[in-house]
Order: structure tokens, then sequence, then C-alpha cells
């Protein structure tokens, strides 16, 4: 198998590796999975609004409204007033939170470290390039993929159709992607806007 095929093969296990240890995470936090993806996304953006949740979550505002109410009650987001425009609420993780993350997570920083001992700085920098243009690639068939979802009373000839229209769209996306690599550029979001 050549490295491409194995590095493919590498990043798919990786995936399920990590969609395992999310959905352990969800249960031991007694929530879905949307909710802890919605508590990833607050984590990382250390508060947010609801709109910008909602965007970024791909949500609509009354799940994201539902959704925030459900992750208070369990008391790991707060919501909290602008202090110079009292009009706007940021939800926030609580303190409890970032204690249960802290404890669950706050070895990862060290396992990293002594994964990546063992790499050379231009490795490194390799990885972190292919998970960036991983990252837009994913986004980007996100994107195009929402834009042919059937209907829920859908049969499986409806979604084969979808099926090939993404597919075609996905083609002409690779078509882009070759065209940069021709010019030398790598794959960003930027790639993908209009």
């Amino acid at each position: 198998m050549s490295i491409g095929g194995r590095l493919s093969q590498a990043v798919r296990l990786d995936q399920v590796a990590n969609a395992r240890f999310d959905e352990v995470m969800n249960r031991f936090l007694g929530i879905n999975r949307t909710d802890g993806r919605c508590l990833d996304l607050i984590d990382q953006n250390q508060r947010m609004t609801a709109g910008q949740l909602a965007e970024q979550a791909g949500l609509t505002t009354g799940a994201v409204t539902a959704l925030i109410d459900r992750l208070e009650a369990a008391g790991y987001i707060e919501r909290k007033r602008d202090e110079t425009d009292r009009r706007k609420i940021w939800v926030e993780l609580t303190p409890l939170m970032r204690t249960i993350g802290a404890r669950i997570f706050g070895q990862f920083e060290e396992i990293g470290a002594l994964i990546t001992s063992g790499f050379s700085e231009a490795e490194l920098e390799a990885v972190h390039r292919y998970l960036t243009i991983s990252a837009a690639l994913n986004n980007e068939r996100a994107r195009l993929l929402e834009q042919h979802l059937p209907d829920a009373g859908a049969g499986p000839e409806d979604r084969l159709v979808e099926a090939r229209a993404f597919e075609r769209e996905s083609r002409a996306m690779t078509a882009t992607i070759r065209a940069a690599g021709r010019k030398g550029l790598d794959v960003t979001t930027d790639l993908f806007e209009d």
C-alpha cells in the first residue's frame, strides 16, 4: 500500500477513535453528540453568542436555544450579559465544566508532547499542514453535502439522486484542488470561496 493509502487509512482509524472517545465523553456527561460538539465549540472560542454557536454548529437558532437551555440546566454552561452591550448574551463554560474538562483532558498536552518528541520539526510541520488541509476539505465537503440533503421521507432512490449530484460537485472541487496544486497553493477555505 502506498504512503498516501496508509495515511488515509491511519486518518480514518484516528477519526473512528476520536468519535468513540467523543461518544464515551458525551455519555459520561449525560449529553448527546450535538451538545458535546457545541461544548467543544464554546470551549475553543472561550465564549459565544447563541447566533455564533448556531452558525458554527450548523443549527437553527431554535435548536441552539433548546441546546443552551439543556446545557445550562446540566450545569455545563452559563449565560452572561455583555458588560458594554447589555442586550448581548454570551454563553460560556461553567467553572464546573472547566474542571471536569481539565481532569479528563489535562494530561493530553503532556501525552501530545511525548508522542511528538520522536518527530522532527519538518515532520510535525507536514502533519500540521496535512491536518489543516484535511479540515478545510472536510468542511467544504460538508457544506456541499448539506446542499443535497433529501427530504425526511426520501427513499433510497431519492438519496442516490442527491448522492450523484453531490458527486458532480465533489469532482468539480477535486479539479479546483488539482489546479491549486499545479500552482503550488495549499487547500484552504479561501480556495472554495466564490
